[in-house]
Protein backbone atom coordinates (compact mmCIF):
# COMPACT_ATOMS: atom_id res chain seq x y z
CA UNK A 1 0.00 0.00 0.00
CA UNK A 2 1.87 3.10 -1.06
CA UNK A 3 -1.16 5.37 -1.41
CA UNK A 4 -4.22 6.03 0.80
CA UNK A 5 -6.53 3.40 -0.33
CA UNK A 6 -9.74 2.09 1.23
CA UNK A 7 -9.14 -1.04 3.08
CA UNK A 8 -12.19 -4.04 4.22
CA UNK A 9 -12.38 -5.41 7.57
CA UNK A 10 -11.90 -9.77 7.86
CA UNK A 11 -13.64 -11.92 9.60
CA UNK A 12 -12.49 -15.32 11.32
CA UNK A 13 -15.48 -16.71 10.20
CA UNK A 14 -13.96 -16.36 6.86
CA UNK A 15 -11.65 -19.46 6.46
CA UNK A 16 -8.78 -17.00 4.36
CA UNK A 17 -8.46 -15.08 7.00
CA UNK A 18 -7.15 -16.69 10.02
CA UNK A 19 -4.22 -16.14 8.16
CA UNK A 20 -3.98 -12.61 9.07
CA UNK A 21 -6.20 -12.71 12.27
CA UNK A 22 -4.62 -15.75 14.36
CA UNK A 23 -0.85 -15.08 13.86
CA UNK A 24 1.04 -11.84 16.07
CA UNK A 25 1.87 -9.00 13.97
CA UNK A 26 5.05 -7.87 12.83
CA UNK A 27 7.10 -5.35 14.75
CA UNK A 28 6.83 -1.74 13.20
CA UNK A 29 10.39 0.20 12.32
CA UNK A 30 10.91 4.00 12.48
CA UNK A 31 10.73 6.44 11.03
CA UNK A 32 7.20 4.91 9.36
CA UNK A 33 7.44 3.68 5.72
CA UNK A 34 5.18 5.38 3.27
CA UNK A 35 3.50 2.31 3.32
CA UNK A 36 2.75 2.55 6.83
CA UNK A 37 2.08 5.98 6.84
CA UNK A 38 -0.35 5.30 4.30
CA UNK A 39 -1.95 2.68 6.23
CA UNK A 40 -2.51 4.87 9.00
CA UNK A 41 -4.35 7.23 7.06
CA UNK A 42 -6.45 4.41 5.51
CA UNK A 43 -7.03 3.14 9.02
CA UNK A 44 -8.33 6.34 9.78
CA UNK A 45 -10.93 6.71 7.23
CA UNK A 46 -11.99 2.79 7.87
CA UNK A 47 -12.37 4.11 12.31
CA UNK A 48 -14.28 7.62 11.38
CA UNK A 49 -16.98 5.28 9.09
CA UNK A 50 -16.99 2.51 11.95
CA UNK A 51 -17.89 5.94 14.32
CA UNK A 52 -15.12 5.27 16.58
CA UNK A 53 -13.61 2.62 19.70
CA UNK A 54 -10.98 0.58 17.98
CA UNK A 55 -9.10 -0.53 15.11
CA UNK A 56 -6.20 -3.00 14.79
CA UNK A 57 -3.90 -3.50 10.94
CA UNK A 58 -4.80 -7.05 11.42
CA UNK A 59 -8.48 -6.58 10.88
CA UNK A 60 -7.78 -5.10 7.70
CA UNK A 61 -5.38 -8.15 6.39
CA UNK A 62 -2.13 -6.15 7.48
CA UNK A 63 0.28 -8.04 9.95
CA UNK A 64 1.75 -4.96 11.30
CA UNK A 65 1.62 -4.06 15.32
CA UNK A 66 -0.64 -0.95 14.35
CA UNK A 67 -3.91 -0.02 16.53
CA UNK A 68 -5.94 2.65 16.45
CA UNK A 69 -8.14 4.00 18.98
CA UNK A 70 -10.81 6.90 18.65
CA UNK A 71 -13.87 7.62 21.58
CA UNK A 72 -15.93 10.37 20.18
CA UNK A 73 -18.18 12.51 22.56
CA UNK A 74 -20.78 11.30 21.02
CA UNK A 75 -22.33 8.12 21.26
CA UNK A 76 -19.80 6.67 23.63
CA UNK A 77 -20.52 4.65 26.75
CA UNK A 78 -22.00 6.48 29.56
CA UNK A 79 -19.05 5.87 31.76
CA UNK A 80 -16.18 5.82 28.88
CA UNK A 81 -14.51 9.19 28.73
CA UNK A 82 -13.43 10.81 25.54
CA UNK A 83 -10.05 10.38 23.78
CA UNK A 84 -9.12 11.97 19.99
CA UNK A 85 -8.17 9.66 17.40
CA UNK A 86 -4.72 8.42 18.20
CA UNK A 87 -2.23 5.31 17.19
CA UNK A 88 -0.12 3.03 19.33
CA UNK A 89 2.11 1.37 17.32
CA UNK A 90 4.09 -1.65 18.95
CA UNK A 91 2.46 -1.97 21.99
CA UNK A 92 2.19 -4.30 24.83
CA UNK A 93 0.54 -3.75 28.01
CA UNK A 94 0.36 -5.29 31.71
CA UNK A 95 -2.92 -5.99 34.15
CA UNK A 96 -2.46 -4.63 37.03
CA UNK A 97 -4.44 -4.80 40.34
CA UNK A 98 -4.47 -4.38 43.98
CA UNK A 99 -1.81 -6.08 45.81
CA UNK A 100 -0.44 -8.31 42.79
CA UNK A 101 -4.77 -9.60 42.81
CA UNK A 102 -6.00 -9.78 39.41
CA UNK A 103 -8.58 -6.97 39.01
CA UNK A 104 -10.41 -8.29 35.85
CA UNK A 105 -13.96 -6.79 35.35
CA UNK A 106 -16.79 -8.42 32.47
CA UNK A 107 -18.23 -6.43 30.26
CA UNK A 108 -19.92 -6.36 27.10
CA UNK A 109 -17.67 -6.94 23.87
CA UNK A 110 -18.66 -7.06 20.17
CA UNK A 111 -15.99 -7.04 17.43
CA UNK A 112 -15.79 -6.29 13.87
CA UNK A 113 -13.69 -9.57 12.59
CA UNK A 114 -16.22 -11.55 14.80
CA UNK A 115 -19.28 -11.64 13.02
CA UNK A 116 -21.55 -14.54 14.73
CA UNK A 117 -20.22 -14.01 18.92
CA UNK A 118 -19.83 -11.81 21.34
CA UNK A 119 -20.42 -11.89 24.98
CA UNK A 120 -18.86 -10.56 28.60
CA UNK A 121 -14.97 -10.39 28.45
CA UNK A 122 -13.00 -10.58 31.14
CA UNK A 123 -10.35 -7.83 31.30
CA UNK A 124 -7.90 -5.84 33.64
CA UNK A 125 -9.44 -2.53 34.61
CA UNK A 126 -6.26 -0.68 34.80
CA UNK A 127 -3.29 -1.75 32.74
CA UNK A 128 0.36 -0.30 32.42
CA UNK A 129 0.86 0.27 28.55
CA UNK A 130 3.98 1.01 26.57
CA UNK A 131 3.92 1.91 22.81
CA UNK A 132 5.39 4.09 20.19
CA UNK A 133 3.38 7.54 18.67
CA UNK A 134 3.57 8.02 14.53
CA UNK A 135 7.39 10.03 15.31
CA UNK A 136 8.67 6.44 17.36
CA UNK A 137 8.79 8.15 20.46
CA UNK A 138 8.06 5.48 23.32
CA UNK A 139 5.11 6.44 25.57
CA UNK A 140 4.39 4.31 28.92
CA UNK A 141 1.52 5.48 31.24
CA UNK A 142 -1.07 3.62 33.11
CA UNK A 143 -4.93 3.83 31.81
CA UNK A 144 -8.23 2.28 33.59
CA UNK A 145 -11.66 1.65 32.46
CA UNK A 146 -13.40 1.57 29.58
CA UNK A 147 -9.97 3.16 27.56
CA UNK A 148 -8.03 0.06 29.28
CA UNK A 149 -10.48 -2.37 28.09
CA UNK A 150 -10.35 -1.17 24.27
CA UNK A 151 -6.45 -0.84 24.25
CA UNK A 152 -6.29 -4.60 25.47
CA UNK A 153 -9.45 -5.68 22.95
CA UNK A 154 -6.90 -3.92 20.06
CA UNK A 155 -3.54 -5.43 21.25
CA UNK A 156 -5.09 -8.96 21.69
CA UNK A 157 -5.59 -8.42 17.86
CA UNK A 158 -1.85 -7.73 17.22
CA UNK A 159 -1.14 -11.15 19.21
CA UNK A 160 -3.34 -13.00 17.22
CA UNK A 161 -5.86 -13.03 20.08
CA UNK A 162 -9.84 -12.50 19.77
CA UNK A 163 -12.77 -12.20 21.94
CA UNK A 164 -13.77 -15.89 21.26
CA UNK A 165 -11.01 -16.76 23.35
CA UNK A 166 -11.64 -14.99 25.96
CA UNK A 167 -14.99 -15.43 26.14
CA UNK A 168 -16.08 -18.52 29.01
CA UNK A 169 -18.76 -20.44 27.41
CA UNK A 170 -21.37 -19.34 29.78
CA UNK A 171 -20.70 -15.72 28.92
CA UNK A 172 -20.86 -16.45 24.94
CA UNK A 173 -23.78 -14.91 23.12
CA UNK A 174 -24.83 -14.99 19.26
CA UNK A 175 -24.45 -11.97 17.43
CA UNK A 176 -27.43 -10.98 15.49
CA UNK A 177 -26.20 -7.77 13.87
CA UNK A 178 -22.26 -7.35 13.68
CA UNK A 179 -21.44 -3.80 14.35
CA UNK A 180 -19.62 -3.14 10.95
CA UNK A 181 -21.31 -2.14 8.18
CA UNK A 182 -21.40 -4.20 5.58
CA UNK A 183 -19.47 -1.81 2.75
CA UNK A 184 -16.40 -2.16 4.90
CA UNK A 185 -16.53 -5.76 5.59
CA UNK A 186 -14.07 -7.90 3.01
Amino acid sequence: MSEREELKIIQIEDEAAKVVLRRRAEEVSFPLSITDQATLLSMEAVLHKLGGVGLAAPQVQISKRIALIYIPTVGRRSNAKPYPMHAIINPEYVGLGEDGAEDRVKDMEGCYSVKSICGLVPRYNRVRLTYQDKEGRMVEKEEEGFYARVLQHEIDHLNGTLIIDRLEPCDRMNNLKNPAPEELLA
